[in-house]
């Protein structure tokens, strides 16, 4: 009986909402200290320092742009959503 009686015009309320923001960068300084080390193979290593001396920019800034243009031209939007969101679960 008491569903009956409800009052119509209270709005309900909500306390915890998701999280829809699609903000898809990467944009974090690091410090060199918390910088990893990729083993790539010595012909993939020589090609990255070359492009990094000709191109004025450091090898890990390389890397990263690299590392965008593959997932902008080769990666479909919700995978790379999926990938960005394991790379934010990660960091935290």
């Amino acid at each position: 009986m008491a569903l009956l009686k409800r009052d119509n015009n209270v709005q309900p309320n909500i306390k915890n909402t998701a999280d829809v923001s699609r903000d898809l960068s990467i944009k974090k300084e690091y410090k060199a200290t918390e910088r990893k080390t990729i083993k790539v193979d010595p012909p993939v290593y020589d090609l990255i320092k070359s492009m990094s001396i000709v191109t004025n920019t450091k090898m890990y800034d390389l890397v990263k742009q690299m590392c965008e243009v593959y997932l902008d031209n080769n990666v479909s939007q919700r995978q790379k959503e999926t990938i960005l969101l394991m790379i934010k679960e990660n960091e935290k």
